[in-house]
This record gives C-alpha cells, structure tokens and sequence, in this order.
C-alpha cells in the first residue's frame, strides 16, 4: 500500500515542465502555474548592509577618475554585491547617479497610451495616467501591477502631489480637475477650464497651486477653500505647461506662442517675457536652488535661462526631435534628464552642454511622462507605446566593462595604461 501511494504523488519533474505541454491534455480542473522569481529592487536592503555592517568598499583608483568609488575590476561580483558596494544615491557625482540601464517594463491589460507618470511620495508605488481616463499603481520594488481605478472620464492629462503629500491634483483633457486622498478616494471635483488641464504646479506650500490649459488661461487656486483666485492672461495660444518657483511667488508659464512668461500671482500680472524660442514649449522646469529655469519643446533644444542675470546661458542642442518632457533629480541638483519624441532619453549636467548619456530607442514613439523615485535611484518613463519603463543605474562591472574596452579599443600609447 506505501509503494501504491508513492506512486500516486505528483511528479515535481511534471509540475516543472508543465508549462511546455499543451493545456488542453494535461487539464485536470486545476491550472498548473510554474513558479517564478520576479526581480525586485530595494535599496533599503543595500543601505541597512553598509549603515550597520559597516562593509568597506573596495576602491581600486582614487575617486577622482572615473573609475572612482567602483569595485575593482580584477574581482567578479555577484549582481547581489555590486548592488551592496554601490554608492548612496544621496551622496552620488552626476556620472554616477545616472539611470540609463533599463530594469523593467509595464503594460496595462488594457493596452493604452501612457500621458503622465507620478510616484508616490514615499515612493512605493508609481502612479499612471492614461488616455482612458485611468490611474494605474504599479508596484515601485517589484514593478507588478497592485491597481487600477476609472479617475476620470476623458483622458488624464496631468498629476501633482502637493508638497505635504497629503492630497493628489489631476487634470483632464475636458478641463476637470479633482483632489485626491493618498488612499485614491474622490474629494472634489470641478470644472476648471474649457480645454485640457495640461499642467499642474503647486508653490512651496499646500495652500496655491497652478493649472495651465489650452484655453489660453493659467488659473490661481485656493487649496483649502478649492477656490478660484484669479486668472493670468497673455498668452496669444495654448498654454502647455506652468511651474511655480520652489521659493518666490513666481510662475514660469510657455505655450503655442513660443514665448516663455514669467507671471506674479499675487497681481495677477506679466512681469516679464522671454524669446528663448522657435517653436511650441512643451516642458519647463525650476531648478531646485530656484536660480535657472529650464525649457524645452519643438525646437528640439532644452535651454537654461538665469533668472539671476536674466539671460540664456546654456544650450543643451543633442535631441533628434521635439523635446517633450524635462525632469530634475531630487537629490542631484545639477542633474537633469530630457525626452524627446523618437523615445529617447538624454542625461545632461547643467553646466555642460554635451549630454552624459544618451539612451537611444529608450520608447518605440514620444515620451510624454518622466518622475525619479524620491530617492533617484530609479527613473520612471510613460509613452505613447502603451508602456511604463524603468531605468536604473548601471552596474559596476558593467561601467568598468565598457570603460575598460573603450580604452583597449583605442591605439594603446606606452606608459599610459591605467591598469598596468
């Protein structure tokens, strides 16, 4: 009777290779799922490691070099310990804080162009916004999807936290715009503009926030009383996007008119207009410090202007096509990336003009949504191709690889190998 019985227990060998056979034979009532590991990525593991472990990290050059603070090429890691002896993304250099190595990539079940994308701001979850009016939660170690929930009824155009993280702001392409609690239940809706809420911007508080529309009009908002203050009029077209300043009462607003404007919204008036470019404004960015204004759009250059001395001082010229997004890192302030709409991303440092990266292909068409995790170790992408992509920084082993065979490439000189 014990050999009968050993003989009726499931084969592990079947179970493992159930998923090679047809399941219209091997249907029993149940479906047979092989087990998987899915990539999770958590650097609190790594931080814990190093805060209390106190591990040294095995510096081969000084950290000057641009092998700096890398592990040393003559060992081989595992993935697990180049993850462990990586620096802190609080304490990276610009080259080292780059997220250009593609990690994962999400798709609704539903498949639909990707308009906007938002972390959470205790960044464990990624919030999309889509062309059917949804807001889809992915999941920001493990990438899976955790929800989805019908937000609005026409496509979901913008997405603003407020600084406190205590409400959500999302506009939408018939001009409503609704608050939102952290636990994504509906407070309030209005009926803010008579075209799409293309921008949302809050100032350094929770009490004012922006919205900027195609209607021409970007509109002053009471927080707590969900009030209408006033309006800024004087752009001749569509206005794109709107930024309020990390620090003053200052909005930079561009649009269809290809004018850059700087707005007081406490007299609701023009302070200033800026000719910085040749076409449509797509993007526009504060820098953390609040002394340069960042700007891009279909004239295929991102461009640095000074409030502080009033005029252009950087011209980032690299992109293929219209630059359609712009994103700072949050720890880095020196640090920013651009998207343009052949799918690419490039990784620039705001004092040189020549990108420190550049991620061709990054999307199979326009990308129109950026957001780093709060802590920047990860860089979330939404495009028109349906998806959500993430991008991490590159492995030790990798960056050494490649810098390593870049130099044997060349013509080798006497004397001057760095590894001999």
């Amino acid at each position: 009777m014990q050999e009968e019985e050993k003989t009726n227990l499931p084969n592990l060998k079947e179970i493992c290779n159930a998923k090679y056979q047809n399941p219209k034979f091997v249907y029993d009532g149940k479906r047979m799922r092989v087990l998987t590991v899915r990539r999770t990525l958590d650097y609190a593991s790594a931080y814990v490691y190093r805060k209390y472990f106190k591990k040294p990290m095995p510096i081969c050059i000084d950290s000057t070099s641009f092998l700096g603070l890398q592990p040393d090429p003559a060992k081989k890691y595992s993935n697990e310990s180049q993850i462990l002896y990586m620096k802190e993304p609080l304490f990276c250099e610009p080259k080292e804080a780059i997220t250009s190595e593609f990690a994962h990539i999400s798709i609704n079940k539903i498949k639909c162009p990707i308009n906007v994308v938002k972390y959470t701001p205790d960044g464990r979850r990624l919030m999309s916004g889509t062309s059917t009016g949804e807001f889809t939660l992915w999941n920001a170690f493990s990438f899976n999807f955790e929800t989805i929930l019908q937000a609005h009824e026409s496509p979901v155009r913008s997405l603003c936290w407020s600084p406190s993280g205590k409400f959500l702001v999302s506009g939408d392409s018939l001009g409503i715009m609704k608050f939102w609690h952290p636990s994504m239940l509906n407070l309030l809706k209005i009926d803010a503009h008579n075209e799409p809420v293309r921008d949302i911007s809050f100032s350094s508080s929770d009490s004012k926030f922006c919205t900027a529309s195609d209607d021409g009009t970007i509109k002053i908002w009471d927080s707590k009383e969900s009030k209408e203050e006033g309006q800024l009029k004087g752009h001749g077209w569509d206005v794109r996007v709107a930024q309020w300043h990390p620090e003053y009462s200052l909005i930079a607003s561009g649009g269809k008119d290809n004018l850059v404007k700087l707005w007081d919204p406490r007299v609701k008036k023009e302070l200033n207009t800026l000719h910085i470019h040749r076409n449509t404004i797509l993007a526009l960015q504060w820098s953390k410090d609040g002394k340069y204004l960042l700007s891009g759009g279909k004239d295929q250059v991102v461009k640095k202007f000074d409030l502080r001395a009033f005029e252009e001082i950087f011209s980032y010229k690299n992109h293929k096509k219209e630059v359609t997004a712009i994103c700072l890192h949050p720890n880095i302030d020196s640090l920013f990336v651009s998207a343009s709409s052949e799918g690419g991303l490039y990784f620039w440092e705001m004092f040189d003009e020549n990108p420190l990266k550049i991620v061709n292909q990054a999307h199979d068409n326009t990308i129109w949504g950026l957001d780093f995790h709060p802590l920047g170790h990860v860089l979330a992408s939404g495009s028109i191709d349906n998806s959500v992509r993430f991008w991490v920084r590159e492995r030790p082993n990798k960056i050494i690889e490649s810098k390593i065979k870049s130099i044997e490439d060349k013509e080798r000189i006497p004397g001057l190998n760095i590894f001999e």
